[in-house]
C-alpha cells in the first residue's frame, strides 16, 4: 500500500506542504489500522455461544508471591445460562507452592473460565474459590447484575539460581454462556 504514495520524482522539495502533510497522515493512519487489526483479532478465547466478560490477572516477583482475590462485573443485562456447567478446569500448574482443590463443579453455573500462567523456571500458579454474586440490578430492567470473582495465586521458585528470571503471573479469562 505504501507504493501508492511514491512518485517518480522522490525529491520532496517539489511537493507542496499540503502534499507532504497528507502523505504523513495517510501513512500514520495505515500503520494505526494495521496495529489495531491484530489487537482486535486476539481479544479472548471464549467459544461460540459464550460472551467475554474480561480477564483477571495477577503478577508476583521473586520472594513475593501474588495471592489476591479478583472480581469482574458482568455487562449490564447479562444473564448467564444456569443450565450450563463447566466440565473441566485447570486449577493449578507449576511448582509445589501453587495448590488448589478447585473442581469444575465448583465453578458457578453459566460461567466458563480459561486459566493459564507462568511455569517456566519452576514458577507456579493456582486459582480457587470462585463465586458468582448479585451486585444490584441492571439499569434497563429489573434483572440482576452479576459479579464473578476468584482467588488468584502465583509464586516463583524458591531456588536462588532462578531469582534473576523474572516474576510469575496468573490469568483467568471469564466468559458466560448466553441464556437462550
Amino acid at each position: 500500500m505504501m507504493c501508492l504514495f511514491y512518485r517518480k520524482n522522490l525529491d520532496a522539495s517539489s511537493m507542496n506542504k499540503g502534499e507532504i502533510i497528507m502523505r504523513w497522515r495517510v501513512t500514520f493512519l495505515t500503520l494505526n489500522l494495521l496495529a489495531m487489526q491484530s489487537a482486535l483479532l486476539a481479544q479472548h478465547n471464549c467459544p461460540e455461544g459464550f460472551r467475554y466478560v474480561g480477564k483477571m490477572t495477577g503478577t508476583g516477583s521473586y520472594g513475593i508471591p501474588f495471592n489476591e482475590r479478583r472480581e469482574l462485573i458482568l455487562p449490564d443485562g447479562a444473564t448467564p445460562d444456569m443450565s450450563y456447567q463447566q466440565k473441566q478446569v485447570r486449577a493449578r500448574a507449576g511448582n509445589e507452592l501453587a495448590h488448589s482443590d478447585l473442581l469444575a463443579k465448583d465453578i458457578p453455573k453459566g460461567i466458563l473460565i480459561i486459566t493459564y500462567g507462568s511455569t517456566t523456571y519452576d514458577q507456579g500458579w493456582a486459582v480457587s474459590a470462585p463465586q458468582l454474586r448479585v451486585v444490584g440490578s441492571s439499569d434497563n430492567s429489573q434483572s440482576p447484575r452479576y459479579a464473578f470473582g476468584m482467588q488468584l495465586y502465583c509464586a516463583t521458585s524458591k531456588q536462588t539460581s532462578y531469582q534473576h528470571y523474572g516474576g510469575c503471573d496468573v490469568n483467568v479469562e471469564v466468559c458466560y454462556k448466553l441464556k437462550k
